[in-house]
């Protein structure tokens, strides 16, 4: 199934007939940014040796990709407003691979006379507009450089080739246009050396241009062209041939000097907009439309009745072709949106540049709208829409209902899910393509109406319907580019869904729990008020990665599901665009709680406003920037053993450097130590331990605002085994609240006393001295328990004993806890490691999350927040500490007690995470234990049961917590881990 359209879209984008005013483009834009491109790729570009690639796209990027390192590419970003402003057709790269000319649809949403065609020039190392081509009116649908004549050709709607001399230097000068007399050039090139010019066009075949003598020429053969559209062009290394491709399957190669034919390819089963000659002359052709599930590249010796080689890893059209002058080839497309890097003959690619994730295909919901459910196979792999045929449902995620939070999306059980209804209540959705339509399936037929009716669908709104559900008494259909419209039941227009930006692959309503959830090639699901019409919340989910989050910006994510959204924040037509991802905004915008409000009450709005008193948040956090730097390994400096130099860079490194970074080595916190710079130039360089094998070195900048600016980097350290030596010291605190004397009816018209915390706490601390103890050079320790549960225990006491003084034990009580945790957590350095373990009750209200400690407080049936200890404080204060940090948390032992918020803060710092629960499920203690079940399978896995080898190490008491907790429990508690960026280190030797 084709999921975008490949033919250009038309100048007046995709909106409503109905809809004549001109929009304002907003300030701001929210883009995926999941390391690829997330539409269709229009246009390929290198630079002369083949190293840098340029690819434009329709998500209104273009990315340069370094084919010999491994860095992320360069993402250029312009001016983008709502529908098609902004989106990139065309771009050329500059000999030198420094500058790109990006062309494509830069005017305003709806506009029909402004200019349209002006031609940006990026300097890909600062990612800024340093030059605009103004003089093309019209969309820009092909771009082409010439390196004998330093000349840029700019080509697309109005029929004209506009050339510019020095592009890429000095002030260009405008040449006289060359009028194709075409109502749209798709294509254009240079060839014999810089003095032809060819242009592909819609409906005037092949134009040719002689330059020196400023003439046209008329090829040979040229009137079978007239009649179908020429969409593509390529021109070989030598510049003495060139290829054509139709709408009709013919690929022909003609001379570059009078467009004579050389040679024709057998006519191919499906239209080939990408072309590109390899160095050795041979032509690569690309499978664009009508592939019939055959998504392949072939390579042609001209003259040959069969392809020497056929490329068959894409999984979707192929949308542009490039061949570099190593004789690799490039193709872009499939459903991934992927440039494939291969050699003719090679039997797999041997470069895949692509992001995460990949289109939604699939969508259902329960009749509740207390989940939703979605899939990724392509229902009709040999046709390019089939609305009536649904992809199967393999994934699943539970939203809040009442008490119950979000779930975690993962395989599940969908059979109850409702999906796309295309009959009922007497009417029939039906689905088929008018006589001469270019795109198949324009045309929804409703039956059983009144008087059926037929709503055939163009370039003005959506070209065909690739997906559509009866809802109610509406009829719902999606299009290309994210077009999603509702229907009354004689077919008039009754409203539009707004949001997606790809082409809508899959629907699903609840009609009785008023949501519709659709799914598209964008790679995201959208859950929306089918009364309103509003989007409630959008989901984003990569494989272990996933992110929902609302129009106003609030977010519930895994720990790395925040860097992969962000907004593109304008800062007018003829300068590049600011991009801000969710994770730097973080502190202000990471709430699940506004989440799970939003999409329990279908107004997000509202639920943000209940929160923090207004919705409009983050339109003013965007107005400041970032902290800017970049981050880079020295790796021409000879750095100590087992260590490496970072050097940081950028504007704002001054200002960054007042308010201190934040280095991470793996799950190890450092502190910044500078090295000297040898060359003298007061470059900023820093000093890191290395651990054996990769690590992972994150460099975090906070201002006093709360951006967060993080940049990463890859270190190997040697792998040279090494006798073990013992670590730093080991930090252990300890805190067990079973006592609540003020609170004789807190907990649900009860006491909210706890049998085993204290229990927990004493033998969590006496074990890890026995067990983990060894493996330092010392223990300190910190212990807040309730002192009853102490005095009327000589086993305890004689337990604790063992470990510290029985009077260096501390109350657990608020102000207390917070004092002597934040004093405690300073202490250790970079080698240390740090263990917090805390058992008690854990509480949230609103967004925050709160330890009951003893001395907690109700007023008239309210919680008084100041006689609470708010985890942020132990959260923060954790992250702060030097070395290893682990947190062992005993504390939800209510329902509705896990705080998504803090444990994805937690993993971000890297702070290897263990918690009695997962969401939805309740912490429970039993009597025949003694303990807190969590607690007592990680006692038992420390003294030995999940020890392997030399001991006991992270990943397997992980997985031995795991299964004894399930098993403990009857497999009603599951627990919780964030083990990110982590060695699966050893923790205890029993």
């Amino acid at each position: 199934m084709s999921l975008v359209p490949v033919l250009a879209r038309a100048m007046v984008a995709l909106a409503l007939a109905t809809q004549a005013c001109a929009q304002e483009a907003p300030e701001l834009q929210l883009e995926l940014d999941t390391g690829g491109h997330l539409a269709v790729i229009r246009a390929l570009s290198a630079d002369a040796s083949g190293r840098h690639v340029a690819s434009a796209s329709e998500d209104k990027t273009v990315r340069v990709w370094d084919l010999a390192g491994a860095a992320p590419p360069v993402v250029l970003r312009g001016y983008a407003g709502p529908g098609n402003d902004g989106m990139v057709n065309a771009v050329a790269l500059s000999p030198d691979g420094r500058f790109a000319a990006v062309g494509g649809y830069f005017g305003p949403h709806h506009a029909v006379d402004a200019a349209f065609g002006d031609v940006r020039i990026f300097d890909t190392r600062t990612r800024e507009v340093v030059r605009v081509l103004e003089g093309h009116r019209y969309v820009v649908d092909s771009i082409a450089y010439s390196a004998e004549r330093d000349e840029l050709a700019v080509t697309g709607q109005g029929g004209i080739v506009m050339r510019w001399k020095d592009p890429f230097g000095a002030a260009p000068e405008a040449l006289p246009p060359l009028d194709s007399q075409a109502s749209r050039v798709l294509r254009v090139a240079y060839a014999a050396g810089g003095t032809r010019v060819l242009a592909a066009t819609t409906d005037y075949g092949l134009r040719m241009w002689s330059l020196p003598e400023g003439a046209e020429i008329a090829p040979p053969e040229a009137e079978p062209l007239w009649d179908i559209v020429v969409s593509g062009l390529a021109v070989s290394p030598d510049g003495a041939r060139f290829a054509v491709s139709g709408s009709d399957g013919r690929v022909e190669i003609r001379a570059s000097a009078d467009g004579a034919v050389i040679a024709r390819l057998p006519e191919r089963p499906f239209r080939a907009d990408a072309l590109a000659f390899t160095p050795d002359g041979r032509l690569a052709v690309g499978c664009s439309y009508r592939c019939a599930g055959a998504h392949e590249a072939e390579v042609w010796t001209p003259g040959a009745t069969a392809p020497d080689t056929v490329y068959r890893d894409h999984d979707g059209a192929v949308s542009a072709a490039l061949a570099l002058p190593s004789g690799a080839v490039v193709t872009a497309g499939g459903r991934a949106t992927a440039l494939h890097v291969w050699q003719p003959g090679a039997n797999a690619a041997r470069r895949v540049l692509s992001g995460a994730g990949t289109p939604v295909t699939a969508a259902g919901i329960a009749p509740d709208a207390s989940w939703i459910a979605w899939g990724r196979a392509d229902p009709c792999p040999d046709r390019p829409v089939c609305p009536e045929v649904l992809a199967p449902l393999t994934m699943r995620m539970d939203l809040p209902q009442g008490d119950r939070g979000f779930g975690p999306p993962g395989p599940g059980d969908t059979a109850a899910a409702l999906r796309a209804r295309l009959e009922g209540d007497g009417r029939t959705l039906s689905f088929e393509t008018a006589p001469g339509a270019g795109f198949e399936g324009d045309t929804m037929a409703i039956s059983g109406a009144a008087k059926p009716v037929r709503l055939r669908r163009s370039a003005t709104d959506g070209y065909y319907h690739s997906a559509a559900t009866l809802a109610g008494d509406e009829a719902i259909s999606g299009g290309a580019s994210g077009l999603l419209l509702a229907y009354g039941p004689d077919g008039a227009f009754a409203g539009e869904f707004r949001g997606h930006t790809g082409d809508i692959l899959a629907l699903a309503a609840a009609p009785s729990a008023g949501r519709l959830l659709s799914a598209a090639a964008d790679r995201t699901m959208i859950l929306w008020n089918l009364a309103t019409r509003a989007e409630i919340a959008r989901f984003f989910v990569a494989g272990d990665q996933w992110i929902t989050w609302t129009p106003q910006g609030y977010f519930h994510a895994s720990p790395d599901g925040d860097r992969m959204v962000g907004w593109r924040v304008n800062r007018g037509r003829d300068a590049a665009a600011r991009y801000i991802r969710a994770s730097e905004l973080k502190r202000h915008l990471h709430s699940p709680e506004i989440v799970r409000r939003a999409i329990l009450a279908g107004d997000p709005a509202q639920a943000a406003r209940d929160l923090r008193g207004t919705d409009g948040e983050l339109a003013a956090l965007l107005t400041r920037a970032p902290p800017a730097f970049d981050l880079r390994l020295a790796s021409e400096i000879d750095a100590p053993e087992g260590a490496a130099v970072l050097e940081i860079t950028g504007a704002g490194v001054e200002e960054i450097e007042a308010w201190g970074y934040s280095i991470l080595v793996n799950d190890r916190r450092v502190p910044p130590l500078p090295y000297p710079d040898p060359t003298g130039q007061g470059r900023k360089l820093y000093q890191v331990p290395l651990g054996p094998g990769e690590n992972a070195i994150s460099v975090t900048g906070e201002d006093d605002f709360g951006y967060v600016a993080e940049r990463a980097a890859i270190a190997l350290g040697e792998t040279v085994a090494r006798a073990p030596e013992k670590a730093g010291k080991l930090y252990v605190a300890v805190i067990g609240v079973a006592d609540y004397p003020n609170l004789p009816e807190g907990c649900s018209g009860g006491p909210c006393d706890l049998a085993y915390p204290v229990q927990d706490a004493v033998e969590m601390l006496a074990t890890l001295a026995e067990t983990t103890g060894r493996l330092h050079t010392e223990m300190e320790t910190l212990v807040m328990v309730s002192p009853s549960r102490l005095a009327g225990s000589d086993r305890l006491m004689q337990a604790l004993s063992a470990v510290t003084p029985a009077d260096a034990v501390l109350p657990p009580e608020g102000r207390l806890v917070e004092d002597a945790l934040t004093d405690f957590l300073a202490r250790p350095g970079p080698e240390d490691t740090t263990i917090v373990f805390v058992a008690g009750h854990g509480l949230n209200l609103d967004e925050d999350y709160y330890l009951l400690p003893e001395d907690a407080e109700q007023r008239g049936g309210e919680w008084r927040t100041r006689s609470l200890f708010d985890w942020q404080i132990l959260q923060e204060e954790l992250g702060y500490a030097l070395g290893r940090r682990i947190l062992l948390i005993d504390t939800c032992h209510a329902a509705g007690a896990f705080n998504a918020r803090l444990e994805k803060d937690a993993a971000d710092a890297r702070i290897v995470v263990f918690s009695a629960t997962a969401a939805n499920n309740t912490a429970a203690e039993r009597r025949d234990l003694g303990h807190g079940i969590f607690t007592y399978a990680l006692l038992e896995g420390l003294r030995g049961k999940a020890a392997s080898g030399d001991g006991v190490r992270l990943l397997g008491l992980a997985d031995y917590v795991h299964r004894e907790v399930l098993r403990l429990s009857d497999a009603r508690q599951e627990p919780f881990y964030s083990l990110l960026e982590t060695s699966n280190f050893l923790l205890a030797q029993p």
